[in-house]
């Protein structure tokens, strides 16, 4: 069986490992672990390439089509014939969503992380967004010196997380000099301010850290989706079609949610391909075993239920970073099936 891979993220290089000879495309032979942009932003010492990782990949292009009735995918280096296709392409940002920010707010991608680290000292700093992102890039923020504001449009922190570990949060920031506005929709980013429910945030710099979506290419695939999010059944079947899967940021159920986390991408990277390879009908049930955040020098983990602060969550965080780091020199290390010749 011909199984092809689209993307090399979390839940692509997860897929990939769990069948090797399953093909892997993707445009860039690198990855990026996500939770080391928060210390290159941190740390101006560090290089952006702290970030990144070599990826191997069995062919490195750019996915520019797709035909389901031919099962072939189309390529900037070809075309390449599948019987099962795992559709793993990640997220992009939407800074449509807010009036003003496509002009004046800044996005969280691989290419702006420099522009953050340039930020004029003792500036004003702006974050749009109290998820997980938000609660990092203003600790780390913090702790460079600047003045910082984290808006969030609901009444907590994290609001997709337990009350006392948004608690645990929003005290630890406040502590450390951040101002949290909470219930604050934003109706508009302007140059130098926010405009919002709660009033007008004078500022020098925005950043939107919210507005993660699916990537493009799933609606111009013509794949049913929410939100550029593929959709798909309890088995992480495709609705529309039966030898197609989705994994990770870009795929969300038809009935309920799966969370846009590295940890639950990897684990649905590995459902997929199962039940892809040897229709195992696995229901995906993701498992976020632990959340930690690093806050400012502080690490908050969320263990189940409990909240735990210190050395244990650090060690959590450390060691999930260097967990993924392991899987992609596990993957360099595969033999890489020979399909040149599938290529037209």
């Amino acid at each position: 069986m011909k199984v092809v891979i689209l993307g090399g993220g979390f839940a692509g290089i997860s897929a990939k490992l769990s069948y090797p000879n399953s093909i892997l495309i993707d445009e860039n032979d690198f990855v990026v672990n996500t939770p080391k942009l928060i210390e290159v932003i941190e740390n101006t010492d560090l290089e952006i390439s702290h970030t990144l990782i070599r990826r191997k990949v069995d062919l490195k292009a750019k996915v520019l089509k797709v035909d389901f009735k031919e099962k072939e995918v189309i390529t900037t280096e070809g075309k390449v014939k599948f019987d099962k296709l795992i559709i793993s392409l990640g997220y992009e940002q939407d800074l449509s969503k807010i009036k003003g920010a496509e002009s004046y707010a800044i996005g969280f991608t691989l290419q702006s992380i420099e522009k953050i680290r340039r930020f004029k000292e003792k500036s004003t700093v702006t974050i749009l967004g109290g998820g997980a992102l938000g609660i990092e890039l203003a600790g780390a923020l913090r702790r460079r010196g600047f003045s910082v504001n984290l808006i969030e449009a609901e009444k907590r922190l994290v609001p997709y997380l337990p009350s006392n570990f948004s608690m645990e949060i929003q005290k630890t920031l406040e502590e450390q000099g951040v101002n949290i506005i909470l219930n604050g929709k934003v109706d508009e980013v302007k140059e130098n301010e926010v405009i919002t429910s709660q009033g007008v945030i004078k500022t020098d710099y925005t950043i939107f850290s919210a507005g993660f979506s699916g990537p493009r290419i799933i609606k111009e695939l013509g794949l049913t989706n929410k939100n550029n999010r593929m959709l798909v059944d309890e088995y992480l079947r495709s609705v529309d079609y039966e030898f197609v899967y989705g994994a990770g940021d870009c795929a969300n159920f038809k009935s309920g949610f799966i969370p846009q986390s590295a940890q639950v991408a990897s684990q649905a990277g590995n459902v997929a391909i199962r039940n892809a390879i040897e229709d195992d009908n696995i229901i995906f049930k993701h498992n976020q075993k632990a959340i930690v955040l690093k806050v400012g020098d502080e690490y908050i983990g969320l263990f189940k239920d409990s909240v735990v602060k210190g050395a244990l969550s650090k060690l959590v965080k450390i060691y999930a970073i260097n967990s993924f780091e392991n899987k992609v020199s596990k993957l360099n290390t595969l033999t890489f099936p020979v399909f040149s010749h599938n290529l037209s």
